[in-house]
């Protein structure tokens, strides 16, 4: 794949989203791109995090690599390992107004 196909891609699936961003890494942990809102100096805690979640089943043989998903308030992080690469994309976490709240919770209005 072309480095502009890769360009046009990343760009497609960060346009409308201002606050998200996408990483990749080598199987070393170092990052080999990035754009968007994620911090690239900790590229090496993604690999680091994809590879002990894998870790954490127990068997060695025919596993399939986990997605670790890491929420805060303000973001959603999805951490996946693909042939040795860690990939990584971090979204906003969508948070309604509290009026919306208590409108969904007080049911329809009369």
């Amino acid at each position: 794949m072309s480095n502009s196909t890769d360009k046009t891609q990343t760009e497609a699936i960060l346009a409308g989203r201002p606050s998200s961003g996408v990483l990749c890494n080598d199987p070393s942990g170092l990052c080999l791109g990035f754009r968007g809102s994620v911090d690239s100096s900790k590229s090496g805690t993604y690999t680091s995090i994809a590879r002990l979640a894998a870790q954490l089943d127990g068997s060695n043989g025919g596993v399939d690599i986990p997605l670790v998903s890491v929420e805060t308030d303000k973001a959603a992080t999805l951490i996946k390992e693909y042939d040795g690469h860690a990939v990584v994309l971090r979204t906003p976490v969508i948070v309604k107004k509290k009026e919306e709240e208590i409108a969904d919770t007080d049911g329809p209005s009369e």
